[in-house]
């Protein structure tokens, strides 16, 4: 366990000058920022009692809320979001009169401990079922979640990612979703419009692919390959980018077994929708790079700006990840902290330059979906009602969460804190310094350049804004593996997508075979444990 070191001197926020420059843009970036707190004053005066004025310092100064308390918080693998909340250390101490200490764990650390190692952890935002599940977290007290700052929340995040069973269990500090990076200029002239569809994004891919805006060759200056499409099939990655694209064949809006069964936990993925995404995924890597093995989100972005691909999967963020990766991953299953940040300035290259000119325009739309969907019950596909979603999106596919450990002395004033550093006010400058999360409050749409590359255009970063808010305002989702063996379910995705696109197997081959090392997970840690996990995962008790 490592601690933050603090300085007692002042230190500017790195977003300083892109806030300033938000704020000029936007009259109403400046008022967020000058958002008062009295709400939470108020209720931390209730939680530490008014003091008397026989009680308070002789030198008539009035004793602040929480005078005297020191709070511990965790921050499980994320420095940048740890230096973010180190930054804002001064002001909740000057505010509140409490002392706060951070520190960095691993989610090996995390995994092992037998009760949460502070009062408060941000940790990823898949972790919150495991930790639910041993009794480790606190639920989110009513009161909290009856009012500002919580309504201002995302739907999904706040409503179905931050829940366990019919608890809520944690505050959302943001979770991506992905997306699709399209070359708006080349869409122009090819007479298309985003993808709305995975059918029409196979269409469009193909056209990409025949209608290449650079030389093929050899020779300096020359791109060696065009990629119509770039999606993150990376280790860790591909059974991810796989769930994604079957999360709008796979989720009938009557049935809740997706992945499992509900009632007998046997894994649904070899079934009708995941073999059809990934024999879908297979055609569209052909379209890709030579090795798209490689690619995790962050190389995915960063071959994007270069100018290398038409569309790409992936998030935006403004966050430059400078921390090299942790090694083994825990049973939480997070991507090391390198894999899923974002370009640094050296690799974004080509087209940033030309986007940042307006020559070639970039543009951002949610993931496609699908006009056709599994019905499990019967056994069939249907045609989706006039009024039923085609997308579907992949929530917990990585983010950040705040949680209060079981027992914990502070637990209120430990609240508070996660409510105040994901604020409206102190959001865009805590998480979105993290590469891991994205905008989660409606508040954030105002200053949405905060959270997409430094390059993107302001039209661009409002249509990503928008986007989001419409992906995190479905009426269906899909989790992305939120229970125990998280790591292990998806590695063996990961393996049956890297035979599929190698042409190794067929996708029902592949997938068949993920799904005996699935049962056989399952079996290890616990038929009914899994059972029961999967159960709150969905939202049943």
């Amino acid at each position: 366990m490592k601690s933050t070191m603090f300085s007692l001197a002042p230190r500017p926020s790195p977003l300083a000058p892109r806030q300033l420059a938000a704020e000029a843009a936007s009259p109403r970036d400046s008022s967020l920022r000058l958002t008062p707190l009295a709400p939470l004053f108020c209720l931390l005066l209730i939680l530490a009692g008014c003091p008397r004025p026989e009680s308070e310092p002789r030198s008539g100064s009035v004793r602040l809320p929480l005078e005297g308390v020191t709070l511990r918080l965790a921050v499980v693998d994320d420095p940048a979001l740890a230096a973010a909340v180190v930054q804002a250390r001064g002001e909740w101490n000057a505010q509140t009169g409490a002392e706060l200490e951070v520190t960095e764990i691993s989610e090996k650390e995390l995994e092992r401990a037998e009760t949460l190692p502070a009062d408060a952890v941000l940790c990823p935002s898949f972790a919150i079922g495991v930790l639910a599940e041993r009794n480790l977290i606190e639920p989110v007290p009513e009161n909290i979640t009856r009012g500002d700052p919580w309504d201002g929340i995302f739907d999904l995040p706040k409503l179905r990612e931050a829940a366990w069973g019919k608890q809520i269990v944690a505050v959302p500090f943001g979770s991506p979703v992905f997306c699709c990076y399209y070359r708006a200029d080349l869409l122009e002239k090819l007479g298309r419009r985003p993808p709305r569809t995975w059918s029409e994004y196979r269409e469009l891919a193909e056209l990409l692919a025949k209608n290449s805006p650079l030389p093929l060759g050899e020779g300096p200056g020359v791109r060696a390959h065009w990629s119509a499409a770039i999606e993150p099939l990376a280790p860790g990655w591909a059974g991810l980018t796989l769930l994604a694209r079957a999360a709008p064949y796979a989720k009938h809006r009557d049935n809740f077994s997706t992945l499992f069964n509900i009632e007998t936990m046997a894994p649904l993925i070899a079934g009708p929708p995941m073999v059809h995404a990934l024999e879908e995924l297979a055609a569209a890597a052909k379209l890709g790079p030579d090795d798209p093995f490689q690619f995790d989100p962050a190389k995915v972005r960063a071959a994007f700006w270069r100018g290398e691909c038409g569309m790409a999967i992936s998030w935006p963020t403004a966050a430059e990840e400078r921390v090299e990766g942790r090694g083994e991953r825990g049973e939480f299953g997070g991507p090391a902290a390198s894999e899923s940040g974002g370009p640094a300035a050296s690799e974004s290259g080509g087209l940033a330059a030309s986007a940042a000119s307006n020559s070639a325009r970039v543009g951002f739309a949610e993931l496609p979906g699908s006009r056709r969907v599994f019905n499990l019950s019967e056994n069939e596909w249907d045609k989706r009602a006039d009024d039923d979603d085609r997308r579907v999106p992949l929530l917990a596919v990585a983010g950040r969460m705040g949680v209060v450990g079981k027992g914990s002395p502070h637990r209120e004033a430990a609240f508070q804190l996660l409510l105040w550093l994901s604020d409206d006010r102190m959001s865009p400058q805590i998480s979105a310094l993290s590469p891991a999360t994205t905008m989660f409050r409606r508040s954030n749409l105002d200053v949405s350049g905060q959270w997409v590359e430094e390059t993107v255009l302001h039209a661009a970063a409002a249509q990503y804004g928008e986007a989001t808010l419409a992906a995190f305002s479905h009426e269906q989702w899909l989790g992305a593996l939120r229970i125990p063996g998280r790591a292990e379910y998806l590695a063996a995705l990961d393996e049956a997508v890297a035979a599929a696109v190698r042409g190794e197997k067929s996708a029902q081959e592949a997938l068949q075979q993920a799904e005996t090392k699935w049962r056989e997970i399952t079996k290890r840690l616990g038929l009914d444990r899994q059972k029961a996990a999967y159960r709150h995962s969905v939202g049943l008790e």
